[in-house]
């Protein structure tokens, strides 16, 4: 196996199995993500993904399967809210939740990110000093999290006016982020929040294009605005799924092509081909670099990218994506 893919993969996959289509019971998914921390290729396991008023359900596996050398890291969903008002009391009563979980459990396990869907209400008539108040009002929230430093991750409802929200949402999330550092340029006084895209879900109208995805990279690149992604890219290149009836985006794709926009500062358009790309031959791994269509990235490029850019993506199966791969002799 090449240090390319391992870097490119590396913690790259978001445990989801609590969400469809798979929708495993807490008892199978916890089982199953504390079985894929033992196994060869644990290397390319994540988080796992937990909606914050389901967290009271692991209080059993306290003295099970949290004895571990090593914590258990979550992803906690926010509940979220229509509006600014109902969003700031669930945000509320999510922190307390969180806050709950990590006394109980101690150092057995670690929230990391917060992941939530930003009010409709605001994204339908979006403005950019409304969105970085509430993003400002929300870390404020989230910084009352016990022994944990968490990372935002905002998601928006992409509807007609995509382009407006899209822009205007990535615009807030960039003046906060550099509103950050105290005067003098030093000491962050929060976490940097990201931009977190869905790219399926149950129904195909829930699939994104690829012109979305790739306008939704090049945003994130523009600002310098970390990325998550979260549904529908279970296999690694591009498909028609029959049973879905629905083009499924692949994570080599939505990975590659991040990085390969990084490096080579790549146009919407040009990012639109990778994504699109259905050729899994097109998507090149040697012992130096990964390339598409004569462009390449090196090892460092990709780990700048990882560490900067693309953070991971939610999958409900961990067992496809490294099925997948090894059917590519990637692994």
């Amino acid at each position: 196996m090449h240090k390319i893919i391992q870097q490119m993969m590396s913690g790259a996959i978001d445990f989801a199995g609590l969400f469809p289509p798979a929708e495993l019971g807490m008892d199978a998914a916890i089982t199953q993500y504390a079985n894929y921390r033992t196994l060869d290729d644990a290397w390319m396991l994540g988080r796992f993904i937990c909606p914050a008023s389901r967290l009271r359900e692991l209080d059993a596996y306290k003295n099970s399967l949290f004895e571990t050398d090593e914590p258990f890291r979550f992803s906690v969903l926010g509940s979220s809210g229509k509006d600014a008002k109902l969003f700031a009391a669930r945000l509320a009563k999510d922190v307390a939740d969180i806050n709950t979980f990590l006394a109980f459990h101690e150092n057995r396990v670690a929230v990391e990110v917060y992941e939530t869907r930003l009010p409709d209400a605001l994204i339908a008539k979006p403005d950019v000093a409304t969105l970085q108040s509430l993003i400002e009002e929300n870390a404020l929230a989230l910084a009352k999290i016990s022994h944990s430093a968490v990372i935002p991750f905002y998601e928006i409802t992409l509807t007609s006016n995509w382009r407006e929200a899209l822009s205007t949402t990535i615009r807030a999330i960039t003046a906060f982020n550099l509103s950050l550092k105290d005067s003098d340029g030093d000491a962050p006084i929060a976490q940097r929040a990201g931009f977190k895209i869905r790219c399926g879900g149950v129904e195909p109208q829930m699939y994104p294009d690829a012109e979305q995805i790739a306008t939704v990279i090049n945003t994130c690149l523009r600002f310098n605005v970390p990325l998550k992604a979260t549904a529908g890219l279970h296999h690694p290149v591009r498909h028609f799924n029959a049973a879905a009836g629905v083009k499924m985006h692949g994570f080599l794709n939505v990975i590659g092509a991040m990085v390969l926009a990084d490096v080579h500062g790549l146009d919407t358009g040009e990012i639109e081909e990778i994504i699109a790309d259905e050729d899994a031959g097109n998507f090149i791994f040697t012992r130096r670099a990964f390339a598409w269509q004569g462009m390449r990235a090196s090892e460092s490029d990709i780990r700048k990218n990882r560490e900067n850019g693309f953070t991971s993506f939610g999958s409900c199966s961990f067992d496809e994506p490294r099925e997948d791969l090894a059917a590519l002799n990637l692994l």
